[in-house]
């Protein structure tokens, strides 16, 4: 309907805001959390691009750390920062298990095994990217 095509041309206009802040904030993570490494690294992205992150995915290797995924979430909660994991891979969802059987894709499972989604979202300030390293740190022991 027109109302919706209204909204949605209104929201266009702020796409540019909005990308640059997401820009601004991948940046500072990847800053804050360079001195985790190896333990923590920022999901590679092409040098040719430069994206305006959906996501703020990180690897880490939970069996370096000494932590399962589930206890570091449970750890950055505590902290007052939320994480998900995005996503199950898609030969592990059940409708795809289904017409295509048990794949063996040991890349994606290692990819979804150490990832961790942290906050990112426009509206943040540029010290939530410390808080939410300095919970990792300390989620992680490191």
């Amino acid at each position: 309907p027109d109302i919706l095509c209204a909204l949605g041309l209104s929201q266009l206009k702020k796409l540019p805001r909005f990308a640059a802040r997401r820009r601004a904030l991948a940046s500072a993570y990847v800053e804050a959390l360079a001195p985790f490494a190896p333990t923590v690294r920022i999901a590679a992205r092409p040098a040719w691009s430069d994206p305006a992150l959906h996501l703020m995915t990180v690897l880490i290797d939970f069996e370096a750390a000494g932590r399962s995924r589930r206890e570091v979430v449970e750890a950055l909660r505590a902290r007052g920062v939320g994480s998900q994991v995005h996503y199950i891979p898609v030969h592990r969802q059940p409708y795809y298990r289904a017409l295509y059987g048990d794949l063996d894709l040991p890349g994606s499972d290692a990819w979804y095994a150490r990832c961790l989604s942290l906050p990112l979202y426009p509206a943040m300030a540029d010290a939530d990217v410390t808080t939410v390293a300095d919970a990792l740190r300390g989620a992680l022991a490191i």
